[in-house]
């Protein structure tokens, strides 16, 4: 006959009747650890998919390239070089540059509309053309836009340097302004609209936009534009006033990060503007080799522009910027 399994004996302990001491007692919740725990938990999941948008976000990063032309009549033949190869330079850099993205703004001088009769009336003080991936229609933009005056020695940099304030820039892509032209931004008081170049300048840096100019007027050597306004890149502590043009070229692009350099011969200017492009999406080095295809020889632009770049990045390390921490 089967033994039925023996029970832990109860005994009564007053009028309640208590298990055996031997029985293992259920321990109290502990809320605090199991708070800390979901706590730590959801961090590191935030942590995670923070980590992972990262790395999506720099899959898809690219460069917002702005091109910045004086089109008063003194820059016609710059113009026209521009009009003839654009196609080209578009389809190198788009070959090269993932994700690029390319905008255009024109500028002139103040004194658009004045007066009817003005025999100097501009027809615009600048125009704009968005970022875009459609060459044609960027094409066609430079097609129509015509060349007007410059009413005074100074141009109107300062409106174009608005307009680029105010672009439809990505929150992802790096951002780069090529400007090219012969001549300096009016002082705040000489602007019709108040326009400081100098805050607006620090405005685009503060939102890590690298300028890079190419001066077009008489110069001797075109690499000394770069060393003729020597400043701390990120150093608005002082501000300049009525600088020489080359000398405004050359503070614009050392104190945001960029390159400056001058002109050599009119059709340099769309090889410049590829190199100033390749060098700001960290794709010189394909440009060269696509040089390469072309010309046996490097252009001296281009590898002075791939010089300058290296000293920028070691100036970067030194003074501890880093536009890649945008996205972090």
């Amino acid at each position: 006959m089967d033994k039925k399994p023996q029970l832990p004996t109860l005994r009564k302990v007053g009028n309640i009747v208590a298990k055996p001491s031997n029985i293992g007692k259920i321990k109290p919740i502990d809320k605090e650890s199991l708070k800390k725990k979901s706590e730590i938990d959801k961090i590191l999941k935030q942590d995670s998919i923070k980590s992972q948008m990262k790395k999506e976000q720099q899959a898809k990063k690219g460069l917002d390239l702005v091109l910045i032309g004086d089109f008063t009549d003194s820059m016609t033949e710059y113009r026209e070089m521009l009009r003839k190869k654009f196609k080209e330079l578009c389809y190198t850099l788009f070959k090269i540059i993932p994700n690029l993205r390319i905008g255009i703004i024109f500028y002139l001088d103040h004194g658009a509309y004045p007066h009817s009769y003005d025999p100097h009336r501009n027809p615009y003080t600048t125009k704009t053309h968005k970022l875009s991936i459609d060459i044609e229609s960027l094409a066609t933009f430079i097609d129509s836009t015509p060349i007007g005056n410059g009413i005074d020695w100074d141009e109107a940099v300062e409106d174009a340097l608005y307009e680029a304030l105010n672009l439809n820039w990505s929150e992802i892509n790096t951002r780069s302004i090529v400007l090219f032209g012969d001549a300096r931004a009016h002082e705040p008081d000489e602007c019709d609209k108040g326009y400081d170049y100098f805050q607006l300048t620090q405005n685009l840096y503060n939102q890590q936009t690298t300028i890079n100019t190419v001066f077009c007027g008489h110069c001797g050597d075109y690499r000394q534009i770069s060393s003729l306004y020597d400043v701390e890149i990120g150093n608005f502590d002082t501000r300049v006033s009525r600088l020489g043009n080359e000398q405004f070229f050359s503070w614009l692009a050392n104190v945001t990060g960029g390159v400056a350099i001058g002109v050599a011969q009119i059709d340099d200017l769309v090889d410049i503007i590829q190199a100033m492009a390749a060098k700001d999406a960290g794709k010189i080095d394909d440009l060269e080799e696509e040089v390469k295809k072309i010309n046996t020889k490097a252009l001296p632009t281009l590898k002075f522009i791939k010089e300058k770049a290296k000293q920028i990045e070691h100036k970067k390390q030194a003074l501890d910027i880093s536009y890649m921490q945008k996205n972090e």
